[in-house]
C-alpha cells in the first residue's frame, strides 16, 4: 500500500509535535509529509527546511493539489472553516480538540464528511493513553458506583482567552463516553466559577445510566491527571501522565502498575491513518463523539453564562 500523502496545518507548539510524529510515521512507510501550511511564511519554511519536508504554503488551498490527509492544528476558532474547506477539497482531516466551537459547526462538518466518504477525525487524544485504553478494557458496569476525573493545572495567560471547557474539559467530557463504552450523554449538574484569573468546572454527567464527575481548573500549581473508579469491590485510580494504576480491593489488598506503550499522540496519527486505509480502530473518535462533547460543553456555557471565546485575555 502507498504511503499517504499528509500535510500538517498549523506549526504552533502543538503543531510541531504533530511534524515529529508524522516524519517517525515517515520512517516506517506509512505516509510521506509533503507540506507544511501556516499563516507565517517563516515558520513553515522553518520547520520544511529542517525536517526536510518538500513544501511549505502559507495558503490552506495547496493542501488538496499535494496531499490525501491533513491534521488540523489551527487555533480553535480557525478549526472549523480549515476543515470544512479541506473536506470540500476533498482531503481527510484530522481535527485538533475540540474541532468547533458549535454544535451546528460539528454538524455540518460530519455532513460534509459523510457526503465526500471523507475521514474525519477528532484529535481526542486521551483515548490513546495507556492509561484510559485499560480503565476502558476493564470496565464492570456492574460494580461502578461513579467515576470521577480531574484535570487540574495553572494554564498560562495565552490560553485562557479560551474557556476551559474548550481548551481542557472537553477531554474528560469525552472520558466519560469512551472509558464507560457508551455513545450519548446527558448534563445532570454543573458549576463554572471565575477565580480571579482563570475558571474552575465541576460537572456531573450521565453516561447512558453512569455518573462521571468531572473537576478541571486552570488554576492549579499541581498538575493532576486521575481517573477515579469508585466501585462496590473495588477503588481504580488511573494517572494518564505517570501511567501508574493503582487499585484497592475490598479485603484492603492494593496493587499498583506502571504501563508502557506507544505515545499516544503517535498512537491518534498512527489511527488516522489507518482509517484512511479501511482499517478498524478500536475506539477511534467521530465526529458523532464530537457532537457529544459540545452538546455537553453548549449545555454547560448557557447554564452557567459562560463565554466559550473570550474577548480579551484576562
Amino acid at each position: 500500500m502507498d504511503p499517504v500523502k499528509v500535510a500538517v496545518v498549523g506549526v504552533g507548539r502543538w503543531g510541531r509535535n504533530h511534524v515529529r510524529v508524522m516524519k517517525e510515521l515517515e520512517r516506517e512507510g506509512i505516509v510521506k509529509l509533503e507540506l507544511i501550511v501556516d499563516v507565517c511564511e517563516e515558520a513553515a519554511r522553518k520547520i520544511a527546511s529542517e525536517l526536510s519536508i518538500p513544501m511549505f504554503s502559507t495558503d490552506v488551498g495547496d493542501v488538496a493539489k499535494l496531499c490525501d490527509a491533513a491534521v488540523i492544528a489551527v487555533p480553535i476558532e480557525h478549526l472549523y472553516d480549515t476543515a470544512r474547506a479541506l473536506l470540500e477539497d476533498g482531503v481527510h482531516v484530522l481535527v485538533e480538540k475540540p474541532v468547533a466551537t458549535s454544535c451546528s459547526q460539528i454538524r455540518d462538518l460530519l455532513n460534509i464528511s459523510e457526503r465526500r466518504g471523507l475521514v474525519a477525525m477528532p484529535g481526542f487524544i486521551m483515548r490513546f493513553n495507556p492509561v484510559t485504553r485499560i480503565l476502558r478494557e476493564s470496565f464492570n458496569q456492574e460494580d461502578v458506583i461513579y467515576m470521577l476525573s480531574k484535570r487540574l493545572s495553572r494554564r498560562p495567560p495565552q490560553a485562557r482567552r479560551y474557556s476551559i471547557l474548550l481548551d481542557l474539559a472537553v477531554h474528560d467530557i469525552d472520558l466519560c463516553m469512551f472509558i464507560t463504552g457508551k455513545h450519548s450523554l446527558n448534563l445532570i449538574n454543573c458549576i463554572v466559577e471565575d477565580l480571579k484569573y482563570d475558571e474552575l468546572c465541576i460537572a456531573s454527567i450521565d453516561s447512558e445510566g453512569i455518573r462521571c464527575l468531572i473537576h478541571v481548573d486552570g488554576l492549579s500549581l499541581a498538575k493532576v491527571r486521575e481517573i477515579d473508579i469508585i466501585g462496590e469491590k473495588c477503588f481504580i485510580r488511573g494517572d494518564t501522565d505517570s501511567l501508574i494504576i493503582s487499585v484497592r480491593y475490598s479485603d484492603g489488598r492494593w496493587r499498583s502498575e506502571k504501563l508502557v506503550g506507544e505515545e499516544p499522540l503517535k498512537a491518534e496519527d498512527r489511527s488516522f491513518i489507518k482509517l484512511i486505509n479501511g482499517e478498524h480502530v478500536d475506539g477511534a473518535p467521530s465526529l458523532r463523539d464530537a457532537l457529544e462533547v459540545m452538546k455537553i460543553i453548549e449545555n454547560i456555557s448557557q447554564r452557567c453564562k459562560i463565554e466559550l471565546i473570550k474577548s480579551s485575555n484576562i
